[in-house]
């Protein structure tokens, strides 16, 4: 090496300079760019989550109001971002609940493999509004 890469300590003894933090550093630097992308990617994960979530709930409330499974898939669509592949899966958990199930995919950087993330909401179907009194008709015998 040449003596400027090299310095003398108080003790007598050579060192090496000050500028091997920097090759450490630019080595270091992938490493932190990867990790950086890798959290980028959870948060991105737990946000589809949240979508997810959301548009179950969605769904059910419009299910169990409504009662309709293709008004009640309409709605968890709605929910999502416009465009954002999904699968809605409405179906009776019980005589008085429905049940959405929303599944969405999602890609992951450094080519992994696509995940899956679903929600589900359970909702008591609300009951619909009072049948109409029996109309009264006139007596066609009836002559007063």
């Amino acid at each position: 090496m040449p003596p400027s890469s090299r310095t003398r300590s108080a003790t007598g003894r050579i060192e090496p300079s000050t500028g091997s933090a920097t090759v450490e550093l630019a080595a270091a630097i992938p490493l932190l760019v990867a990790v950086t992308v890798a959290m980028v990617a959870i948060l991105g994960l737990a946000r589809d989550q949240l979508l997810a979530q959301g548009a179950a709930r969605e769904a059910a409330r419009e299910a169990a109001v409504g009662g309709d499974p293709l008004r009640a898939s309409a709605a968890a669509r709605a929910a999502l971002p416009p465009g954002r592949a999904a699968r809605v899966t409405v179906t009776s958990a019980a005589p008085d609940r429905i049940r959405v199930s929303v599944a969405l995919p999602v890609t992951l950087p450094f080519g992994a493999r696509p995940v899956v993330v679903s929600a589900t909401a359970v909702a008591a179907l609300e009951p619909g509004p009072p049948p109409p009194p029996p109309t009264v008709s006139p007596d066609p015998f009836n002559h007063r």
